[in-house]
């Protein structure tokens, strides 16, 4: 936890992303949901603590917290999705693996990893995947 701690905590800011639109549009999320998800710059929040790391995303329009225990299956919703989610932390990577629960949601998995000192995002769903990169703030 204190890798995880060192190397990812603090708050994050969107400033670039690639591919996402696609990569929202194989989760099934419809055209409008897409084009406004397109246009914001989310920020993230992480921080450890009592063996726990917490996400938080924030949007203009909403704002989402999970709290994770390494390698601990939780359930996790998404607006309308519903989802079994484990964060696992290996090679100085954060996977979250998303196992649709609810029929109409998708699998997907979020890798975050930090690379020259940004946090990169890789999302990928049925083999299309989205790229976003954070600054640190």
């Amino acid at each position: 936890m204190e890798e995880i701690k060192s190397k990812f905590e603090g708050n994050w800011e969107c400033i670039k992303k690639e591919s996402v639109e696609n990569f929202l549009e194989a989760m099934g999320v419809n055209l409008i949901k897409r084009k406004a998800a397109a246009q914001f710059n989310p920020k993230l929040s992480i921080s450890v603590g009592g063996g726990c790391v917490k996400v938080v995303r924030k949007m203009p329009i909403k704002e989402i917290t999970n709290e994770f225990k390494l390698d601990d299956e939780i359930d996790v919703k998404d607006d309308d999705h519903k989802y079994k989610a484990k964060l696992t932390y290996s090679d100085g990577k954060m996977t979250l693996c998303l196992r649709a629960v609810d029929g109409k949601s998708k699998d997907n998995t979020i890798v975050r990893e930090i690379e020259g000192g940004d946090l990169v995002q890789t999302a990928t769903c049925n083999g299309v995947t989205a790229k976003t990169t954070f600054k640190k703030c």
